[in-house]
């Protein structure tokens, strides 16, 4: 009876420990399975390819304007999954995500989305555009790391009009309602990265804000792991269940023996 009781407890355990893990690793795979079609597309794309690309994005530019909300509190339905309209890259706190046109919960549970009402990414001065992802969701880490991101960092979009290196100035804090988080510059090309906080709060927007400057590589840099807490925990406890899991076998075994 205490040989299967503990069985069960260390399944149990290894499954609450486990779940968020492998949640991410599935969500993560139909990530880089829609980042590698992309980036394929862009790649093998010719110049006559690349211009319909653009016009496309130019007409999807025309129908994008509208006023700029909240997109945690007013979901834009639209949602074309085949398509991004680039990818967005902050390789400090290694994070690579597709970037869709607006914010309905299909978008913000898998992947970034565009807010509606602001510019897609052309690389164009007077052009500003606000990137939002959830940080936080069980097993799917998003912009959950947004707030390692400093000033000076840089982050990249990458879509039909190429790659876009962007220099972190601005990181700042407004209020939810906040009627207009951001404004163009007539001088830049800018793009916001926006996500909620405090995390389980969500009072507030986190605002990273970046302006284009040239390329300083030929291809986005490889991303660098960050070891947040939890995942410490979650090694932790792997490692705990496992020691333990080690422990009672030999104890039912020596047990074993002495009762033959």
């Amino acid at each position: 009876m205490r040989k299967w009781l503990a069985i069960l407890i260390f399944c149990l355990g290894l499954g609450v420990v486990g779940y968020p893990a492998a949640n991410n690793l599935v969500t993560e795979w139909r990530q880089e399975g829609v980042l590698t079609a992309y980036k394929s597309q862009l790649k093998t794309a010719s110049a006559s390819q690349l211009r319909a690309l653009r016009r496309a994005l130019q007409r999807q530019e025309t129908l994008n304007k509208t006023q700029v909300k909240d997109p945690f509190k007013t979901r834009t339905e639209r949602f074309v999954e085949t398509t991004p309209l680039a990818l967005v890259a902050i390789p400090s706190v290694d994070v690579e995500l597709p970037v869709f046109e607006g914010t309905s919960e299909k978008v913000l549970q898998k992947y970034a989305g565009l807010v509606q009402g602001t510019d897609i990414p052309q690389g164009k001065q007077n052009q500003h555009s606000l990137i939002t992802a959830h940080r936080g969701l069980t097993g799917n880490q998003l912009f959950t790391d947004l707030w390692r991101v400093e000033k000076g960092d840089r982050f990249y979009l990458k879509n039909a009009y190429g790659m876009m290196t962007y220099k972190v100035t601005s990181i700042r804090k407004v209020k939810a309602n906040a009627s207009r988080p951001i404004q163009r510059d007539a001088t830049k090309n800018q793009v916001t990265l926006m996500t909620c906080t405090p995390y389980m709060v969500n009072s507030h927007r986190l605002l990273v804000t970046g302006h284009k400057i040239p390329n300083e590589v030929e291809k986005i840099p490889e991303g660098k792991l960050v070891w947040d807490w939890y995942k410490v925990m979650l090694l932790v406890l792997v490692g705990v269940l496992f020691i333990w899991g080690m422990w009672a076998g030999i104890r039912y075994n020596r047990q074993a023996k002495e009762d033959l």
